[in-house]
């Protein structure tokens, strides 16, 4: 109950003074028993007021006791409206709590995701550059091998072509020997026949040829030296025939051991390729979720002052509220004492009185 009702209920009284009688002067004198303070001053000089109009004791009575239940239902309502207030400020203080409970600990989450990212990232890219450089030197083999495998092929073209060169050479050279060696060939014919051969020898191996000086000596031997001669020919064009033979077969498995190297290396290629890929992907992948990660870190160290902020804010204002609740309760307590009081005095004022009314009406009688 504040001043200001008190003075509403003043000026709903009346502004027309007239005389107190006897048990309201007497009352009034009661009223000065009280302790000073604004509230008993108002309080008196309403059942002044009261009584100055013409009021009657128990209309004074009425009127208090409608000031003290006034006074205790506002501290009801009071107590009502801080209990739910409180227990609103509760909820929200619990709900901020928890808000940064999580947020911390999607903070510490992100801080441990950061760096096992960091780890990872470092990992990937060492695999990554392992596989670069086994690549590397994985074509820099297949180049070596398609470089030998090149040289390989020409010196074997140039045996084989030397080869052919000599086989063709001494099936010639061998036919014309044995013409030589002939029974029916005469001695001038054999010399000449000689004499060419050494002559082609010379043109097709050169001067210091063993065929070419072997030839060269048949000129100078009988027939039977030079058939033997001619025998040792034959075993080199068949020695050399059989030579080609065996170069070509093993061109043949140099040939098929190229083919299978450079498959198992396409094969090892495309593996390390499709490993390099994937591996690069989960780079890209990992690298995108640690800036999303950081972008989330960053927010969170954003967020997390303002929560506490909110936080400390919110219990302030619990604090201030509760603090006023009990100022007006502590004043309103107050007040109802002093109501309390004035109600007990004029009560125990209006059954005096009634009490003595009761005696004096006995006695007349």
């Amino acid at each position: 109950m504040s001043l200001i009702r008190f003075n509403i209920l003043a000026l709903t009284i009346g502004v027309c003074l007239s005389a107190m009688t006897p048990q309201a002067s007497l009352l009034m004198k009661s009223f000065h028993q009280f302790s000073q303070s604004p509230y008993s001053d108002q309080l008196k000089e309403l059942v002044q007021i009261k009584l100055e109009t013409g009021g009657q004791v128990d209309e004074v009575l009425k009127l208090i006791q409608e000031l003290l239940d006034s006074l205790k239902q506002d501290q009801v309502d009071d107590d009502v409206a801080h209990s739910r207030q409180m227990a609103v400020f509760d909820q929200n203080i619990n709900e901020l709590e928890d808000d940064l409970s999580r947020l911390n600990t999607d903070l510490a989450n992100a801080n441990v995701l950061i760096q096992t990212l960091a780890e990872l990232l470092v990992i990937l890219r060492e695999t990554i550059l392992t596989y670069e450089k086994q690549l590397a030197i994985l074509n820099e083999q297949e180049q070596f091998i398609r470089n030998a495998r090149a040289a390989d092929i020409k010196a074997y073209n140039r045996r084989v072509e030397q080869a052919n060169k000599v086989i063709n050479a001494l099936t010639l050279i061998i036919d014309k020997l044995s013409r030589a060696v002939d029974q029916q060939t005469s001695e001038q014919d054999r010399q000449a026949i000689l004499t060419q051969i050494h002559a082609e020898c010379h043109e097709q191996f050169g001067p210091n040829h063993p065929v070419t000086i072997l030839i060269k000596l048949t000129t100078r031997f009988d027939v039977p030296t030079v058939q033997r001669i001619l025998e040792k020919l034959v075993q080199i064009r068949d020695g050399a025939s059989k030579s080609l033979s065996e170069d070509i077969a093993a061109e043949e498995v140099a040939s098929q051991n190229f083919d299978t190297s450079m498959s198992e290396i396409e094969t090892l290629r495309k593996r390390l390729s499709t490993d390099l890929e994937n591996l690069n992907q989960q780079f890209n992948d990992k690298l995108n979720q640690q800036k999303i990660v950081l972008a989330q870190k960053e927010q969170l160290l954003i967020d997390i002052p303002i929560t506490e902020e909110l936080l400390q804010l919110t219990k302030e204002q619990q604090e201030q509220y509760h603090q006023a609740y009990i100022s007006r309760q502590t004043q309103r307590q107050s007040e109802i004492e002093v109501v309390q009081k004035a109600y007990n005095l004029v009560f125990d004022h209006v059954d005096s009185v009634k009490k003595s009314e009761d005696l004096t009406a006995k006695l007349s009688n």
